[in-house]
């Protein structure tokens, strides 16, 4: 889970909205956020050596708001995931009185509101959903000083999130039901047959071989994929007509393969509708499931143990980085570039 240290050590500023560069301690990438107050005169924030190397939010009156956000220009632009969870730890110091609140993408009544008790305390929740931002608010007149000590969250749709594309709308992979319509690239629709599951247990896997690969949010095109998306390392996404194994398009950018996973492990899931198609999953062209390995991978693979085998769709597929077109390289590149994402640490 990416680990945000905000006592980041640097030079100090101060105002009403300025933008933070804060590694990922589990990466090494830094991650953009924002932080910001309006219509509230008596509020301002500083950062850097000159507080204690800690995000500081100070309050002069009574009711300022704070909001911090992943900032708009990147990829990921929100907190916690499906079946995720946030943990906010305050800093050393805290006077007044606050409240801190993690802000629902879509549905306000989703919104989760803590009390703040004291100094370092721990704040977290399991995530149903993703979150846009966090929201401090100062609620007792005089002096109010807070400061933030970590975050740790998902940051993006989380392997069991992935979001696949319905008639109905979004529905999350692990949701899907034999018998339940997806829409398929070419923009029909097709049946869900059976759910495929596959608990890895990441203490005993290899990572190169079971990791995810994480497609950034508009990593292939704009707005593909809509959200970041995490699939197994040889699981294929189609692009111009071909289709690539994602460890293929890994580029250390907008394409990368997690260098680390929960110690508990982590579960994919895999769609059989009877067939080798094209569905989409965070609106990227993405195959469904193919006999490549055995059903008895799966933990419920008995259930479909006489199922007929499944033959590849005939299009051409490209398993290894150096088959890939150069057109294909550049324009992923490109993609890269428009999106501002640096190089992060990959798996051994």
């Amino acid at each position: 889970m990416p680990t945000f240290d905000f006592a980041d050590g640097g030079a100090s500023t101060s105002g009403t909205t300025f933008e933070l560069d804060i590694p990922d301690t589990s990466t090494g990438s830094a991650v953009n956020f924002t932080l910001s107050t309006t219509a509230n005169p008596g509020a301002f924030a500083s950062n850097g050596v000159g507080s204690g190397g800690n995000i500081t939010m100070f309050d002069f009156f009574d009711g300022a708001v704070f909001t911090l956000d992943l900032n708009s220009t990147q990829a990921s632009t929100d907190f916690g995931a499906t079946g995720g969870s946030i943990a906010l730890v305050v800093g050393a110091t805290v006077t007044g009185s606050w409240s801190v609140t993690f802000v629902h993408e879509t549905n306000t009544a989703l919104n989760q509101t803590f009390a703040v008790t004291g100094a370092s305390q721990l704040i977290n929740f399991a995530t149903p959903e993703n979150y846009e931002s966090i929201r401090f608010t100062a609620s007792t007149a005089g002096i109010n000083f807070f400061k933030i000590d970590s975050l740790s969250a998902s940051v993006t749709c989380y392997l069991g999130g992935t979001g696949i594309a319905t008639p109905k709308g979004r529905v999350a992979v692990e949701d899907l039901q034999p018998g339940d319509q997806i829409l398929t690239a070419e923009g029909g629709t097709t049946t869900v047959r059976w759910l495929g599951i596959q608990p890895i247990d990441t203490a005993s896997v290899t990572p190169a071989k079971a990791f995810p690969v994480r497609f950034a949010a508009g990593s292939i095109a704009p707005g593909v994929p809509s959200r970041d998306l995490y699939v197994s390392p040889d699981h294929a996404m189609e692009i111009d007509g071909i289709l690539y194994n994602a460890t293929a398009l890994v580029n250390g950018r907008s394409i990368t393969q997690a260098a680390q996973m929960p110690q508990d492990g982590f579960t994919y899931y895999h769609i059989d509708t009877g067939t080798h198609e094209l569905v989409l999953a965070e609106d990227a062209a993405s195959e469904t499931y193919l006999d490549a390995v055995g059903r008895d991978a799966f933990v419920n693979g008995h259930e479909q143990a006489d199922a007929p085998i499944i033959a590849e769709m005939a299009v051409p597929r490209i398993v290894a980085r150096r088959m890939v077109p150069q057109d294909v390289v550049d324009q992923l590149s490109a993609r890269a570039y428009a999106l501002g994402l640096t190089r992060v640490a990959q798996v051994a």
